[in-house]
């Protein structure tokens, strides 16, 4: 760490980019790394809607599939434009189009729909493909404030929300677990109402970590 903060004090044409579920300011407060605090932080949270159309349905000049509006909107609904949800979710789509016309040798058209992306996510094996997210958020409410991953199993049951008055916990623990959760980036509050952002992750939660 030492030798990469020299780098950059050495240097303007050096920059870093940091992929991971703490933030610069946590780990610069938590691990006591001046490494961390010699930097103006930049947060990078989702990709917005637009972003995320873009993204998926022109990658690249010779990209020659294609995406309805409907498909396009339906996985931001289910992604919130999470990156590493959008790329999963784009990556399975293609191959399994690739599957099913040069494996299974068949013919379909080359826009996906929104029953595409509906098989890909009903697919069991879509969470387990996407599971160093999931779980990576889900450990990680176990550190910091106390009851993250209690406020997240109330949260998973109402995908429209729900106010803090009617989650029954302490309430100074209460409001530092939706501290934090929010500042991660995992939850959000739209008038009033408390609920998980990314309604893939929420899916995630209802589906493996109620019992």
């Amino acid at each position: 760490m030492r030798f990469l903060r020299k780098l950059v004090q050495m240097s303007s044409k050096v920059a870093f980019a940091f992929a991971g579920l703490h933030t610069l300011d946590e780990m610069t407060r938590d691990y006591f790394q001046p490494f961390y605090g010699s930097f103006i932080n930049i947060p990078v949270s989702f990709i917005e809607r637009a972003a995320t159309r873009q993204l998926l349905a022109n990658p690249d000049e010779d990209f020659y599939l294609d995406y309805t509006p409907e498909a396009l909107d339906k996985i931001y609904d289910l992604t919130h434009g999470q990156p590493y949800l959008v790329q999963l979710m784009g990556f399975l789509l293609v191959r399994r189009y690739n599957d099913f016309v040069f494996e299974q040798g068949r013919t379909r058209n080359p826009t996906f729909t929104v029953e595409d992306v509906k098989a890909v996510v009903d697919d069991p094996k879509f969470f387990q493909q996407g599971n160093y997210y999931f779980d990576g958020v889900w450990s990680q409410a176990l550190q910091g404030a106390a009851d993250q991953q209690e406020v997240l199993k109330v949260l998973a049951l109402h995908p429209e929300g729900l106010s803090q008055e009617a989650i029954n916990m302490d309430e100074e623990n209460l409001q530092e677990a939706l501290k934090t959760l929010k500042r991660h980036d995992v939850v959000e509050e739209t008038e009033g109402r408390w609920r998980i952002i990314v309604e893939l992750f929420r899916r995630w939660v209802f589906e493996n970590k109620m019992n």
